[in-house]
């Protein structure tokens, strides 16, 4: 087994990479808090298909960017109707978003607004990135993709092909457009560049389609196609490589995923995203007498749309080590919650892109994460809300009771000091011994057994850690009634 350099701040335990020898721990997904609303999307430019939300620090402080559409105490308006453009809110402490005005676009007589992007067309979708490229220039420090219909005429008769249009800013508030990107995908989602300072490329994760896979499709699937997310790779934003599809390795079922939301972790060698799953449940009509009439439209969706009332969107989570090989959960991460009368409809799931850090609500406790969900969509005018996870706490290995233990892959480390982010009960523990790669135990280098729940738990061995730099090794992790959530050496 190849020897792994534990380089990164941090290494979390999202997947079962570190792992040679398992017994009796398996990886456990934890699910989210729901804590409050941030943003309400009231205004007259906004409405009940406001979302496709992205979050970004500027290093001063929070900015939402979403889609503003709708019709907000009007006539209810089609998804497609008389305007979509692009909004921004600012956040001190990622727990509430105030909308600045910006004065910049003239909205039915008024410039009172935050609408920060606005055109003579629908604008499905804009994605918003703060280039962290070294090289990248200053006029193009912020960045946004954007799908771009074009119609054009083949055989004498007129066809609408999407493309990918890309949008550069200096400060995030003033976006002009640059260029169509050279990539051929569907693109009608939220799709998203980053820059990988570890292979010094861009990479872009977006929205195509493939052809159904029958022999795994899942129930209900009634649709010949798969809406699917794929990527390609740039050094410069200009010239892309052939775009692939993500890798899910023995898991073949063919899931829609409407979104990606797909971000690096800003300390750990690992990706993760939050995609949006769709499927249409309408053999199961029985259901649609009880669930949620979403705002009393449901069945005016379900006679004029089918599957725009039918269907239903939840969402997932996938980690993955190099950004192209993604393990992900069947069961959902986050699902609509209890019915409210404005959920159990397409249009549930869709996850700002980006998660922060925020101060925990209580005195004294450890800094927390926190996502943004859009809701109420179709039903009302949409309102984000905040859920909160524990820091690094997407998935953790985890022990019942009776205890396991995991012995690592050889790995080699540079640091002097290690501390771990874990909880156990008042009868659990967690245990860590350095071995040889032939796993025998090395004199000196045994923790007690650390009981207790913190994010942040020095580890003290006897002999100084800092001894075994470069040294190939092995952990042995031993849990009983444990959740193991992260680790590091520095």
């Amino acid at each position: 087994m190849e020897t792994y350099n534990i380089k990164a701040t941090c290494e979390v335990m999202w997947d079962m990479f570190l792992a040679d020898k398992t017994e009796n721990v398996t990886l456990k997904m934890h699910k989210p808090i729901r804590k409050n609303v941030i943003l309400d999307c009231n205004e007259p430019w906004e409405g009940e298909h406001c979302g496709y939300g992205s979050v970004i620090f500027d290093g001063e402080r929070y900015r939402l960017y979403y889609r503003g559409c709708g019709a907000n105490g009007g006539v209810w308006r089609e998804e497609n109707g008389s305007h979509a453009l692009v909004c921004v809110a600012f956040s001190d402490d990622g727990k509430t978003f105030t909308k600045p005005n910006l004065g910049q676009f003239c909205y039915e007589g008024s410039y009172d607004n935050n609408i920060v992007h606005m055109e003579d067309r629908f604008i499905d979708n804009f994605a918003v990135m703060l280039d962290t490229n070294p090289a990248c220039p200053k006029d193009e420090k912020y960045k946004a993709l954007s799908e771009y219909v074009i119609e054009i005429e083949k055989d004498g008769q007129k066809k609408n092909v999407p493309h990918l249009a890309y949008y550069k800013s200096e400060d995030g508030l003033h976006f002009s457009f640059v260029r169509i990107l050279p990539v051929e995908g569907k693109f009608d989602s939220l799709n998203f560049a980053v820059w990988d300072d570890s292979i010094k490329k861009y990479r872009l994760y977006f929205r195509d389609l493939h052809i159904l896979d029958s022999d795994n499709k899942i129930e209900y699937e009634a649709e010949g196609h798969v809406r699917d997310i794929r990527t390609a790779f740039s050094d410069d934003f200009v010239t892309w490589t052939d775009p692939i599809p993500l890798d899910y390795g023995e898991d073949k079922l063919e899931i829609q995923f409407y979104t990606n939301g797909i971000v690096k972790h800003p300390n750990a060698e690992i990706f993760y995203g939050m995609p949006t799953r769709y499927i249409d449940r309408s053999p199961d009509k029985i259901n649609y007498k009880y669930l949620p009439d979403v705002g009393g439209f449901r069945p005016m969706l379900i006679e004029k749309h089918g599957r725009g009332g039918t269907a239903i969107t939840d969402a997932a989570l996938m980690t993955s080590r190099d950004g192209i090989s993604f393990s992900r959960t069947n069961e959902a991460f986050m699902s609509p919650g209890i019915e409210n009368g404005d959920n159990w409809v397409y249009g549930d799931g869709y996850i700002v892109r980006g998660m922060i850090e925020t101060e925990s609500d209580f005195e004294g406790e450890p800094k927390e994460m926190s996502i943004y969900v859009g809701t109420g969509y179709r039903a009302r005018a949409v309102t984000f809300e905040r859920y909160t996870l524990r820091k690094d706490g997407l998935f953790s290995w985890h022990t019942d009771f009776e205890g396991g233990k995991v012995l690592t892959r050889p790995v080699t480390f540079n640091g002097e000091n290690m501390s771990v982010n874990f909880e156990t009960s008042i009868l659990g523990y967690l245990k860590i011994d350095i071995c040889d790669v032939d796993g025998n135990l090395i004199d000196g280098y045994s923790t007690e057994r650390l009981f207790g729940n913190s994010t942040d738990r020095p580890c003290e061995f006897e002999k100084p850690l800092s001894k075994l730099c470069g040294r190939e090794v092995r952990l042995l992790i031993t849990m009983k009634d444990c959740e193991f959530y992260a680790f590091s050496i520095k």
